[in-house]
């Protein structure tokens, strides 16, 4: 096996480095053939990925270092797998994989994988998920920062001012061929169950079942969005009024006004709607645990 690191020095404030070295070591410790490359500025993950005959790649970093690598690699010759130093690190904790380089160098030497969904959006891949509404407008926030504050830190300023100027604007969500919301105003579609970092907002979500899901919030404002921050830790959460729970192997969503509405793909911004998402049932060989 050819294995191939992509790195993100800055993810887990400044331990990506320190991490894929310590991983580097431990997979040359079993005799595997390794490369490691540190990535320099968002989106180098994928021309790295794109340029490499490696048939194993390794993230170090958090959900958007995987997506780049995601979409540079071949996925019929090559497997993927995490070693996550992020802020959030949904995928990695879906597939059960710890920030530990000798747990990961074992089952990338052993070779202990399973097959995974990934989801496509307007042509890009993803394996988390994407929000059109609320959490995109604070994706594009924290894009925005220029103050340097890394981790959790970064995301509270634009959270707040994300839910304080948040425009409300309809979204119209289809979900194969049928048109399922005309007025929710923050629509996630996952293929992991969480979304946000932490909120299980698409519980029903498993990473090889061939659907994609949808959930479609409606009559949102402040007060609401704090009740649903709670609600969803529930097990009655997608059997509420205010909420439109669906399954699918095609999902649109679309303005159902002329204002923009933002767009996010695996916690990076990505744009304004439309979003036509599909998925690619199986289409990912990961190195996790069974």
């Amino acid at each position: 096996m050819k294995v191939y690191i992509i790195a993100n020095p800055a993810a887990g404030g400044g331990k990506g480095a320190t991490l894929a070295e310590r991983l580097r070591c431990e997979l040359e410790s079993r005799s595997v053939s390794v490369h490691l490359d540190f990535t320099k500025r968002a989106g180098d993950g994928t021309p790295l990925a794109q340029q490499s005959d490696a048939n194993c790649f390794v993230s170090v970093g958090g959900d958007g270092t995987a997506n780049e690598i995601l979409n540079g690699m071949d996925l019929g010759r090559a497997c993927l797998t995490i070693l996550r130093a992020g802020t959030a690190n949904v995928v990695s904790r879906e597939l059960k994989l710890r920030a530990d380089p000798a747990f990961l160098a074992g089952l990338i030497a052993a070779r202990t994988s399973r097959r995974i969904d990934v989801g496509i959006v307007n042509g890009r891949r993803f394996l988390l998920g994407i929000g059109a509404g609320l959490d995109a407008a604070v994706v594009r926030r924290v894009a925005q920062q220029t103050n340097g504050r890394r981790g959790l830190r970064r995301w509270i300023a634009p959270s707040i001012a994300g839910v304080l100027n948040f425009n409300h604007a309809p979204i119209r969500a289809t979900v194969d061929g049928n048109v399922v919301s005309q007025e929710t105003t923050y629509a996630i579609i996952g293929n992991c169950r969480y979304s946000a970092g932490v909120f299980p907002t698409t519980p029903h979500a498993i990473l090889s079942d061939g659907k994609l899901d949808l959930c479609a919030m409606h009559r949102l404002s402040t007060f609401k969005l704090a009740a649903i921050a709670v609600a969803v830790w529930g097990r009655g959460f997608t059997k509420r009024r205010d909420i439109v729970y669906r399954q699918g192997a095609e999902i649109v969503l679309e303005s159902a006004s002329d204002l923009p509405v933002a767009l996010q793909v695996d916690g990076d911004a990505a744009g304004f709607l439309p979003a036509r998402c599909s998925v690619l049932p199986q289409a990912l060989e990961v190195i996790a645990p069974a």
